[in-house]
């Protein structure tokens, strides 16, 4: 009987990292199929000062999570987006210039950045107490967000969809979440007031999902960094969406077409090699070789 349970629990292991396996390059494959975006912290432009930046930040979460439900874009993690920015020196919020988008574009391997700003919002709580039921109070809290996004174009920094959303949040009892108007900032209000807002953004933007595949250029190519012993360096990691046993086809320059006056009309390019992701850092990947011989500056794609 032991024998026979120890079986069954080795078959159950076997049959669900086989499941694992194969459901995992199934999500990557879905996933690099979609645009990829970052979105950055709102501004905090409405009259409602007492939650500060705070709001521009739960304003982004509550944009992440409503675009990751959706399902039509692959979003990359806040942190990393963070991280960039502070090795960077660049701001969180604000208007995306072109040289800005291009550079956090090829960083972190996105098409498109989403930038956003907070027009109105307010939480207001109203009420009183019923004599007839011994003075017993009730309140209801209602809570007010407008919010402006744009989607920004990581190639050109050409602002390719404007939307906005507006909403409106009403719950009975003395709270909203914790909060009942109150000056002390609650992440969870916070995103429930927003909620309603975010929830048009992102249909918008589910509209024109296919519309950004089409016109998104291709995650761009990486290049072989370095070589050692039988390891690949490549210059593509977690933030351009690498994942481990990912595969890539390795190119070079074969040859050069000149003009009689040596000018180089064309040149020739050829596969040379495969490689698979061993090892995936935050801003570069460790591969093997799969087939081929690979030279530092090749490219991959």
């Amino acid at each position: 009987m032991v024998r026979a349970s120890r079986s069954l629990t080795v078959a159950v292991a076997v049959v669900s990292a086989l499941c694992v396996a194969s459901v995992v390059p199934a999500l990557a494959q879905q996933a690099q199929g979609r645009p990829r975006v970052a979105v950055m912290n709102f501004a905090n432009n409405s009259s409602w000062s007492w939650w500060g930046d705070h709001l521009g930040e739960a304003a982004a979460d509550e944009l992440v999570t409503q675009l990751i439900k959706g399902g039509n874009f692959t979003v990359v993690e806040r942190s990393q987006l963070e991280a960039i920015m502070a090795e960077q020196k660049l701001g969180q919020t604000g208007a995306v210039d072109t040289s800005t988008a291009a550079r956090i574009g090829k960083l972190l391997g996105v098409q498109f950045i989403l930038t956003g700003s907070i027009t109105q919002f307010s939480v207001e709580r109203t009420g009183g107490s019923i004599r007839a039921f011994g003075g017993i109070g009730a309140s209801v809290t209602n809570a007010e967000a407008k919010v402006d996004v744009r989607l920004v174009s990581t190639e050109t920094g050409e602002i390719l969809v404007a939307a906005e959303g507006q909403g409106n949040k009403r719950m009975g009892g003395g709270s909203f979440r914790g909060t009942g108007g109150e000056r002390n900032f609650d992440q969870g209000a916070a995103q429930e007031a927003l909620r309603p807002a975010i929830e048009q953004v992102v249909q918008r933007l589910g509209q024109q999902a296919g519309t950004l595949k089409a016109a998104a250029p291709a995650a761009p190519g990486g290049q072989v960094v370095g070589l050692k012993e039988k390891l690949v360096y490549i210059n593509r990691g977690q933030a351009g969406g690498v994942t481990v046993g990912q595969r890539f086809d390795v190119s070079r320059v074969t040859d050069e077409i000149k003009d009689a006056d040596g000018r180089v009309l064309d040149r020739v390019v050829g596969k040379v090699a495969v490689i698979e992701v061993t090892q995936v850092l935050s801003q570069s990947s460790v591969c093997r070789i799969v087939e081929g011989e690979v030279r530092v500056n090749d490219t991959i794609e």
